[in-house]
């Protein structure tokens, strides 16, 4: 295909959009919205996985020491494993403190009601992974010195099932939701083809091949999608900065997937899902059609 070809389709597919400008308006319409409750679902889908992570990602490992234990040595071992992140040791004073203050005690009047400090000295250990909790837990009870180890495992298997089941359906859903806006789309799209089929069957008489009057329609479907990625980019990154700034001001405690960076990759995927929807929109479309006459 030489250079002036290719200003020939362009020129076309211009004039096409302009000459049907009510079926252009409608089907960059249609692709915004199926593109905005796209990019909705997608968000909300991100966010769930990442807080169910973030929060399983809190938990750390006590691991309590005997009495002659050394503690450094205890704590290089758990460094020595590579699947550790980071360790902090943890007296049995600071321990007692926090656990009275944790039940609303002055820890001095806690401390006059006992015969002695009953918590021994820890070390605080945190996984590189969370998905390693239960592994690392087992390899620190094995080190000499460690009388025993701590974490609340049922709360952070809960807490990685649930990240991991947010992310399986949310793949499944994600491809359901797409096979829908394509569908869409592709019958957004064949109305078009048949507001023109006068046009499409006179190139066919003048001995226009199938591709030579797909490629006009293609670029259209690339240029609605485009248009549709781009409204539907500005609308939902607005709603979301909103929502994020929200949640920061009034929820404190939420966090959710939010940077410059990420509008950015973000607004780039949905200009890229656009474009690809409605270039399979047009074929898809396009073969049904021209398979029937």
């Amino acid at each position: 295909m030489n250079l002036s070809m290719v200003e020939f389709l362009l020129q076309q597919t211009w004039q096409s959009i302009r000459r049907n400008g009510l079926m252009s308006l409608a089907t960059s319409s249609n692709m915004t919205v199926a593109l905005l409750i796209l990019s909705a679902f997608f968000l909300a889908t991100l966010n769930l996985e990442h807080m169910a992570d973030v929060e399983a990602r809190k938990a750390n490992i006590t691991v309590d020491l005997t009495e002659d234990a050394d503690a450094g040595e205890v704590e290089a071992a758990l460094l020595a494993d590579m699947r550790v992140a980071e360790t902090r040791y943890c007296p049995k004073e600071e321990a007692f403190e926090d656990t009275a203050v944790t039940m609303g005690l002055d820890p001095a009047t806690l401390l006059d009601s006992l015969a002695d400090n009953p918590l021994p000295n820890a070390i605080i250990a945190k996984p590189e992974d969370p998905q390693d909790m239960a592994a690392v837990a087992e390899a620190a009870g094995n080190i000499e010195g460690v009388a025993e180890v701590r974490y609340k495992e049922q709360i952070t298997d809960k807490l990685l099932t649930l990240a991991h089941g947010i992310k399986v359906s949310g793949v499944v859903a994600g491809l359901l939701m797409a096979a829908a806006t394509l569908l869409i789309v592709s019958t957004t799209i064949r109305l078009t083809i048949y507001a023109r089929r006068r046009e499409i069957r006179i190139m066919q008489l003048v001995g226009a091949t199938n591709w030579f009057i797909r490629l006009p329609f293609i670029l259209e479907g690339a240029f609605h999608g485009m248009m549709g990625g781009a409204l539907s980019t500005v609308l939902v990154l607005a709603a979301y900065s909103w929502t994020n700034a929200y949640v920061d001001r009034h929820l404190g405690f939420l966090d959710l997937v939010y940077d410059t960076t990420f509008a950015v990759l973000f607004g780039l995927g949905a200009l890229l899902c656009g474009v690809l929807f409605g270039v399979l929109g047009s074929l898809v479309g396009l073969h049904r059609y021209l398979r029937h006459i």
